[in-house]
């Protein structure tokens, strides 16, 4: 029985001033994190700790010795030996254990600074796509009323059709303008509408053809992305019944392909829509993704990675 309390009793003894000591710097540590963080306050945070440390040392050190003499009172020449040990031994373990904590809470608050820095510029990348996704050229909308105008004295039924699909085209933008991705196939129902609107001002002098397999129609894509490549087609090349522009609009291999002929136009207007923009939303949405665009000599292609 004495043998064992011999043994218990020393651990005991270790066990209760060690937890006292880290007990009270890990406290102390705790209620000062609210008036000095670490990630604006490191140098204070650090002096208060060493400060409060070498306070609270030589108190733990006076509590261990009472306890000591009270846990050691049949062998009080072991217990100043013991106490001198566990004195030693304290000092060493408290510099161990506050360069530790000062370690590990620098490092878990830095952690959430980079995290709510992250979080942060997600946010702003949001923002900003969105802004980038509900710009449709001013230039089109001024284009379509006045045909609109100009067609309702002249023929009310292709007025009444014009206006449908212009209804079509805004509902659609209004619909799908807080979504990153829509499939291909409502991306396709929509610029059919858009390029009908387009062929009543333009004549013959736009032709549009489609080829895409089934399986493709169900792949995604970014909104409006077809929007940008046919108005960017229609903006820099001349459009007319002698200089036609012809579009084809097709996808394979998990690329949505828009190519056209070219017809330059010697200025053009621009609003740093089309290809910009949907580079940037491809490379927010995707960063190991990006257009590949292609400008031959009669003909310019652009293709546009497709999204599960």
């Amino acid at each position: 029985m004495e043998r064992n309390l011999l043994i218990i009793r020393p651990f005991l003894f270790t066990v209760i001033t060690l937890v006292g000591l880290c007990e009270g710097i890990f406290i102390f540590d705790a209620t000062i994190s609210r008036y000095y963080p670490w990630h604006t306050a490191v140098k204070k945070r650090v002096l208060a700790l060493f400060s409060f440390s070498l306070v609270w040392l030589p108190f733990v050190v006076f509590m261990a010795t009472r306890m000591a003499r009270f846990l050691f009172e049949e062998h009080p020449d072991k217990a100043s030996v013991n106490v001198s040990v566990a004195v030693t031994v304290l000092v060493l373990f408290s510099l161990i254990y506050l360069i530790s904590l000062i370690g590990f809470n620098y490092h878990e608050t830095l952690k959430r600074f980079i995290i709510e820095n992250e979080r942060l510029q997600r946010e702003k990348l949001e923002l900003d796509y969105l802004s980038l996704q509900d710009q449709l050229n001013p230039h089109f909308l001024f284009n379509n009323i006045s045909t609109l105008m100009a067609l309702i004295p002249e023929n009310s039924d292709k007025a009444l059709n014009f206006a449908g699909n212009f209804a079509d085209v805004y509902r659609y933008v209004l619909m799908s303008s807080r979504h990153k991705l829509v499939t291909l196939e409502d991306e396709l129902t929509f610029i059919r509408s858009y390029i009908a609107m387009h062929q009543e001002r333009l004549g013959d002098g736009l032709f549009v053809t489609y080829r895409i397999s089934e399986d493709e129609l169900k792949r995604k894509v970014p909104t409006l992305s077809l929007q940008f490549l046919v108005e960017n087609a229609i903006k820099h090349n001349i459009v007319n019944t002698k200089e036609p522009l012809f579009i084809e609009i097709s996808a394979k291999n998990h690329l949505l392909i828009v190519k056209n002929n070219l017809t330059p136009k010697l200025s053009t207007y621009s609003t740093n829509t089309g290809l910009g923009n949907l580079k940037r939303r491809i490379q927010f949405l995707a960063p190991d993704k990006d257009l590949i665009i292609r400008d031959d000599i009669d003909s310019f292609t652009v293709k546009v990675p497709t999204f599960k």
